[in-house]
C-alpha cells in the first residue's frame, strides 16, 4: 500500500465494484463507498447511497458525514447540504467538527453565498483553522470578492506562512479583477519570505514505465511529436469552439501571449504524449501533484470528445473523468 500507483488503483477499483461483494455492510463499508463516489464526482449517486444506508438502518459516523457534505458540493444542492449539516447533531448525535464546517463553508461559498459562509465562520464554537479559511479563499477566487479574499488570505498566512498555495490563490483573486499592482505585491512578499511556488508536474504510466512532465518540458525524446500533437489538437479545439481560459493567469501581458502561457502545461503535455503512445481505446490515466488548472480542465472536455478517448486525471483534490465533452466533477475543481 506504500506504492502510489498501486494504492490509487485499489482505491479506484474498490470505489467502483467492491461494495457488491460485501455480504454484511457496516458503517465503514458504506462510508468508503459514499466517499469513493463523491471523490470520483458522482455526487448525486453518493447521496442516493447515503439515503439507502439510512433505510438499511446503518448509522453514519463523522467520516460518513464529511463525504456526504463533499457529495453535496459535487451535486450542487445547498438545501440538501444544510439539511444534512443540521441533522448531524439532531439525528445522529455527531458534533460538527472543523472538517464538517469546512465542507459546509465550501458548499455555501461555491454557490456564491459568501455572506452565509462568513456567518457560519463567525458562529463556529471554535477558532477557524486553515481548512476553513482555505475553503473560503477558494470560493472567493471563483466569485472575485477581493475584500473577503484578503481577510481569508491574511488568516491563512498567519496559520500557515510557509504554504505557497495561499499566496498563489490571493494573487489569482487580484488577477481576476485586473489588480496587477497587488499581484506584484504578493509576488514580492513570496520572494521576501522565501516562499516558492510548488512546481506543477504530471505523470503517466505507459508499458510499466513512468513518464513525468513539467510545464514547457522538452526533455522527452518524443518532444517534437508531443508538441506537434498539441498543435494539431489546438486547431481542432478552436474549430469546436474552445477559447483559452486566461482570466486567472497571473501575468500582465498581451492577450495573444496570455493564450500561449497555459498551452504547454504539464497535464496537456502528458495527455498529448499518451495520445501518441497509448493503444487506441485504452483510458488515459494522468496524475498531477497540484490541482488541475481551469484551462486544462476546459481543454480536456474538448479533447476527449474530439478524439473519442476517455481521460482520467487524478489531481491533488479528486478524480476527474473526462468523456464525451464533460467531466464527472461537474466543473467542480
Amino acid at each position: 500500500m506504500s506504492d502510489f500507483f498501486a494504492g490509487n488503483s485499489l482505491v479506484n477499483m474498490y470505489a467502483k465494484c467492491a461494495f457488491s461483494e460485501v455480504s454484511r455492510s457496516g458503517t465503514v463499508s458504506w462510508s468508503s463507498m459514499i466517499g469513493g463516489r463523491a471523490q470520483h464526482g458522482h455526487g448525486k449517486n453518493a447521496l442516493l447511497l447515503f439515503d439507502e444506508m439510512l433505510r438499511d438502518g446503518v448509522l453514519p459516523n463523522h467520516v460518513t458525514l464529511v463525504s456526504v457534505l463533499c457529495a453535496c458540493n459535487h451535486a450542487g444542492p445547498v438545501t440538501e447540504a444544510k439539511k444534512y449539516f443540521e441533522m448531524m447533531e439532531e439525528s445522529f448525535g455527531i458534533q460538527p467538527s472543523q472538517e464538517h464546517h469546512a465542507c459546509m463553508i465550501d458548499v455555501l461559498g461555491r454557490a456564491g453565498k459568501l455572506d452565509e459562509a462568513m456567518d457560519l465562520v463567525n458562529k463556529m464554537p471554535f477558532e477557524a483553522n486553515a481548512s476553513i479559511w482555505g475553503a473560503l479563499l477558494g470560493a472567493v477566487r471563483i466569485h472575485k470578492n477581493v475584500d473577503l479574499g484578503q481577510l481569508a488570505a491574511e488568516m491563512l498566512l498567519t496559520l500557515e506562512p510557509e504554504k505557497s498555495s495561499t499566496h498563489v490563490l490571493l494573487a489569482k483573486v487580484y488577477a481576476s479583477v485586473g489588480s496587477w499592482e497587488n499581484v506584484a505585491k504578493v509576488r514580492r512578499l513570496m520572494k521576501d519570505s522565501k516562499v516558492k511556488k510548488e512546481l506543477g508536474m504530471s505523470w503517466i504510466e505507459v508499458k510499466d514505465k513512468i513518464y513525468m512532465f513539467i510545464v514547457g518540458d522538452r526533455s522527452h525524446s518524443r518532444s517534437k511529436e508531443i508538441y506537434a500533437k498539441l498543435k494539431e489538437l489546438g486547431v481542432l479545439m478552436a474549430k469546436a469552439g474552445y477559447v483559452p481560459m486566461i482570466e486567472i493567469d497571473l501575468h500582465d501581458v498581451e492577450q495573444k501571449e496570455k493564450e500561449l502561457l497555459p498551452a504547454h502545461h504539464s497535464e496537456k503535455l502528458t495527455v498529448a504524449f499518451a495520445l501518441i503512445e497509448t493503444p487506441p481505446g485504452a483510458p488515459i490515466r494522468v496524475k498531477k501533484n497540484l490541482r488541475i488548472c481551469l484551462d486544462c480542465h476546459t481543454a480536456f472536455k474538448f479533447i476527449c470528445k474530439i478524439v473519442s478517448w476517455e481521460i482520467i486525471v487524478r489531481d491533488i483534490n479528486r478524480f476527474h473523468h473526462f468523456s464525451d465533452g464533460s467531466c464527472t466533477c461537474g466543473d467542480y475543481r
